[in-house]
């Protein structure tokens, strides 16, 4: 069992300035031939094609893109339509059922309309 009122052994600070400066005294290799030219195959590879022109992107994915994303798209969504759901169920709860049945005949009341705040289902009195 390890005794907690003893400190743990701490680097020597010397030891590691000793180790750090033997290896930046090591020498470096340079790269192969074969990989600079291999790099530089794929980097003429990426290049636009001479005389080219930039094409400008439509402005939706400009949009996209300036927001953050596909991600943060979906993300939005996401939240604009909880907000939604959350906003109508709280409009539920008032027992303002007039919202609901703006346009419909005096003859229709809220126990036969049966508007909810999640379903909007007409349901059969």
């Amino acid at each position: 069992m390890m005794d907690m009122t003893v400190a743990p052994e701490k680097p020597d600070p010397d030891g590691i300035d000793q180790m750090l400066d033997e290896l930046a005294a090591l020498p470096v290799p340079d790269p192969s031939g074969d990989l600079v030219a291999r790099v530089l195959v794929d980097a003429e590879a990426h290049l636009p094609a001479p005389g080219g022109r930039v094409v400008a992107a439509p402005w939706w994915q400009q949009i996209v893109r300036g927001i953050g994303g596909w991600g943060a798209v979906s993300g939005l969504v996401a939240a604009t339509a909880t907000g939604f759901v959350i906003g109508v169920g709280a409009v539920g709860d008032t027992g303002v059922d007039s919202f609901w049945t703006l346009g419909y005949d005096a003859a229709y009341d809220d126990t036969n309309l049966g508007l909810d705040a999640f379903g909007w289902a007409l349901e059969e009195g």
